[in-house]
Formats: structure tokens, sequence, C-alpha cells
């Protein structure tokens, strides 16, 4: 009997504790460094935090700002950590200054709350 890989893992991950989730999804990817791509487009894994090196700013780390192992910022526009090959997906000019825009007024909507 042959199992797939992937669908191992899958298994071995509902068996493990969803508290250690994060950390499980890295030990597999290291194991098999083949089922990385999958294993992050199919488990959710609770969102991480990084500081912006350049900014000093913390942003959340999802699927939409992920390029490999990195992150990119939205108040910098680099990823954490820098990409090997020093080029990731970014966003276009129009969409970049939109982003930039939005976390302005997201910055004066949270300061209005402390």
């Amino acid at each position: 009997m042959s199992t797939d890989p992937f669908d191992a893992a899958l298994d071995l991950l509902r068996r493990l504790p969803p508290s250690k989730t994060a950390q499980n999804v890295t030990a597999l990817t290291q194991i098999a460094p083949d089922l990385t791509e999958e294993l992050l487009e199919s488990v959710d894994v609770p969102l991480t935090v990084k500081r912006c090196s350049k900014t000093k700013r913390e942003f959340l780390c999802c699927d939409y700002n992920r390029d490999g192992d990195s992150y990119r910022s939205p108040w910098s526009n680099e990823f954490e950590p820098p990409l090997d090959d020093g080029e990731g997906v970014v966003p276009s000019e129009r969409v970049r200054k939109m982003e930039i825009r939005a976390n302005e007024a997201i910055d004066v909507y949270r300061d209005l709350y402390v």
C-alpha cells in the first residue's frame, strides 16, 4: 500500500496538537522540502507578526504578502528577511500608493481610539 506523502503529512498534522501547527508545518517542510508549497497553501496556521527592519513597525505575515519564506512589509515595501534573488512580488505603483494612503488612514483611526 503506497501513501501519498502530501496526504500522509496532512494526516500527521491532524493528529498533532493544533496549538503547535506552525511548528509542525515548519518541521514537515524541513523533512520534506518538496511539500513546502502544498503544505503552506493547504494548512491554516495562525498569523504571525514581524518587525520591519527599516521602519521598526510591526506587520502581519500572511499568504498575501509572502514570497517563499519572506514577507513583504507594507511600511517599507521590502521583504523580511531579504530574498536571495533580491526580487519578489510587489504591488504595482498605483496599488502601492493606495496601500500607503490606507496605512496612513488606519494610523489616524487607531490614534483616535488609543
